[in-house]
């Protein structure tokens, strides 16, 4: 009978375990799940301001060829 209540005791023990462990997986999956729609974020600015940069390199280079270039 002693065997069997300290089985259970055991058991007990490793369901608190694990019960803690899944909090702390679940609070880990929301700061991940956070942080990845930051990153997301930032690679959207970085796209955004990239395509206006080149669009601007494009830009003054047809300005610059349509003015007459080097002719001048």
């Amino acid at each position: 009978m002693v065997r069997v209540e300290t089985k259970i005791d055991a058991m007990t023990d490793v369901k608190a375990t694990a019960d803690i462990a899944k909090d702390i997986a679940q609070e880990a999956h929301i700061s991940v799940r956070s942080a990845h729609h930051r990153i997301d974020r930032i690679d959207k600015i970085i796209n955004w301001v990239g395509t206006t940069i080149i669009g601007a390199i494009i830009l003054a280079a047809v300005a610059f060829i349509l003015k007459g270039g080097l002719t001048q």
